[in-house]
């Protein structure tokens, strides 16, 4: 199955493939792959717009480069700290994403962005006159971009859940090699609404989205995005709203649907208090697909 998934993950920009699996894997034997002695963990602490300092996790591959680089977003809410992103960094909660990426030769740094979102609010335009967490995500770019030894010319960014609305509106600003959004929330991006009898258990389902404001805010972005979502996650309706919105708008999108995909399941466990995040198939199918995405973007 993984190699028919690999070949269909090189779907033409616009069109929309689905994938099997949902299987259940043990994470142990795919977690801890790469000794701190060898990539210790750098704690970096950015300056965002507003003197804001944004915590990063980084770690490098041995040698001095120049790197590609991976810049993760995490989920909602921002502000969780530097103890939790070096806790991701490391996949101490079972995600295998990030010590594969640094296998691959990738710098990874796994980011937060300022917290103190009104979840009731997403879906209201940006205020040009707030610093917002498009902003610290920049700060964190900008800086990235002059390490010594990171190529800046080969800088990607991954946002999950709220993490995907960071990096939409930095994408608005930065011109990146390219972009993956797993399980992506852009909602303030595309003034998503849900509807006012939407059920509480799926309530993007139906959702609409501002139009004028999606068609604005895409209008400058120059980054090939590939959208990851499972068929058992809330927002797969806002990611189609987003593909179709960035395929009208003539932009370089490729979506890939999951079966059985939970929330945020492209990264696996994250240790997530009170919630089931096992290990999927589709996970590792996702993390494969997303390294030849990242590989040849421009395909």
């Amino acid at each position: 199955m993984g190699s028919l998934l690999l070949l269909l993950s090189f779907a033409l920009y616009g069109e929309i493939k689905e994938f099997p699996g949902g299987k259940v894997l043990p994470h142990d034997k795919y977690i801890h792959t790469v000794p701190e002695y060898v990539s210790p963990i750098e704690k970096l602490y950015i300056k965002s717009k507003d003197g804001l300092y944004v915590a990063a996790a980084l770690r490098k591959p041995k040698g001095n480069g120049p790197f590609p680089v991976l810049i993760h977003f995490h989920g909602a809410p921002g502000g969780r700290g530097m103890e939790k992103l070096v806790t991701w960094s490391r996949g101490d909660d079972g995600s295998p994403v990030f010590e594969r990426f640094l296998k691959e030769g990738y710098v990874t740094v796994v980011s937060d962005y300022r917290g103190g979102q009104n979840f009731n609010r997403l879906g209201e335009a940006e205020d040009p006159a707030r610093v917002t967490y498009a902003d610290d995500a920049q700060a964190v770019v900008q800086y990235i971009k002059s390490l010594p030894y990171v190529d800046p010319n080969r800088v990607h960014v991954y946002g999950v859940s709220l993490g995907g609305d960071v990096v939409m509106h930095l994408l608005r600003r930065e011109k990146l090699r390219a972009a993956v959004l797993g399980a992506g929330a852009p909602i303030s991006f595309l003034g998503a609404r849900t509807k006012p009898d939407a059920p509480k258990d799926n309530r993007w389902q139906g959702a609409t989205y501002d139009a004028q404001r999606a068609a604005s805010n895409i209008a400058p972005i120059e980054t090939p995005l590939l959208i990851l979502v499972g068929t058992a996650d809330g927002l797969l309706h806002v990611d189609r709203m987003l593909h179709d919105a960035m395929e009208k708008g003539g932009k370089k999108v490729r979506m890939e649907i999951y079966a059985n995909g939970y929330h945020d399941f492209v990264i696996g466990p994250q240790g997530h208090a009170g919630r089931s995040e096992p290990l999927l198939d589709i996970t590792l199918d996702a993390l494969e697909s997303t390294l030849k995405f990242l590989a040849n973007p421009s395909h």
